[in-house]
């Protein structure tokens, strides 16, 4: 015969396993389910609300969601193991271990994955940044939060400037980052280091030099419908390349590495399709490297567009 001791840490256990396990144990079935119900929907609620506030708002209350899940779901199965620590009820006939893997099984299937699949589908999604394309407004090791409603009914409409993830067309397998300069009709002009769009110069001229630029490039303010960002362009223009002239298709869009120096866009694999648009980068949630550490100054950082 188990000990009340024995009994409480096993409902604990329960509910580490599965939010509201711990409560079947005790005999609760209809707590149980509420807790698991409670436990999973905080993060989807709370992410419909993110979907249409500020991206400094938005972050903090996906993150925070995510903090009360984690709270309540330790809460829950501290619960569970003080209501056993006092004494168990006779066991009723559902009590059982197969109904105990039973509830794991469909809690997962039908409850916890679906939810969180519709945070990632519908509302929003982290990517991690690994090269220094988009230097300086994003530097390899930044966790970026994006928003995924973009270019649906109700949702975000793309705009020039912002920051697409989307499909690399190249490679499927991949997931790319760059700004959106063109959309569909577009007309795009580069010459050295202008750019021009439908014959506006998005340049503002030249801006401070980006931290870890190296003497090699220069920093250029530039703008497209939203807020200026910087991009960086090599000091020596003199390529001898003539002007590009091109035509944004429709349903495509044209983009560029912030960092124009060193970036694979659209001047090397074309346009992107619309379709393959899957968010738009709002906020850095946390950015590290190697021999840097964390950048804590860059935590909550919202990203020019």
């Amino acid at each position: 015969m188990k000990r009340p001791g024995q009994k409480a840490m096993l409902a604990f256990a329960a509910g580490l396993v599965m939010p509201g396990l711990g409560h079947l144990y005790t005999g609760d079935f209809v707590e149980g389910v509420l807790v698991l119900l409670v436990v999973a929907s905080v993060v989807p609620v709370a992410a419909r609300v993110a979907s249409v506030a500020s991206p400094t708002v938005a972050l903090w209350t996906v993150f925070g969601a995510v903090a009360v899940a984690i709270a309540l779901y330790a809460a829950s199965a501290v619960v569970a193991g003080r209501i056993a620590g006092r004494g168990l009820a006779p066991r009723a006939r559902w009590q059982r271990p197969a109904v105990y893997v039973l509830y794991v099984a469909l809690g997962y299937l039908f409850v916890l994955r679906p939810f969180t699949a519709d945070v990632r589908e519908q509302f929003f999604e982290t990517f991690v940044v690994p090269s220094s394309s988009m230097a300086p407004t994003i530097v390899p090791g930044d966790r970026l939060l994006a928003k995924k409603n973009v270019g649906r009914a109700g949702g975000t409409k793309l705009w020039r400037g912002a920051l697409a993830v989307f499909v690399y067309p190249n490679d499927r397998t991949l997931t790319f980052i760059k700004r959106v300069i063109g959309l569909p009709g577009d007309r795009i002009e580069i010459d050295g280091s202008v750019v021009r769009v439908n014959g506006h110069d998005l340049s503002l001229g030249p801006a401070l030099a980006a931290p870890g630029a190296g003497d090699d490039v220069r920093a250029v303010r530039e703008q497209g419908d939203g807020d200026p960002y910087v991009v960086l362009w090599p000091k020596n223009d003199a390529t001898g390349a003539a002007p590009f002239r091109f035509t944004v298709p429709d349903a495509q869009l044209f983009v560029l590495g912030d960092n124009r120096a060193r970036a694979v866009d659209s001047r090397r694999f074309g346009t992107v399709p619309l379709a393959d648009v899957k968010a738009v980068a709002q906020t850095v949630w946390y950015s590290a490297a190697r021999g840097v550490g964390v950048r804590w100054a860059r935590i909550g950082h919202v990203l020019e567009q």
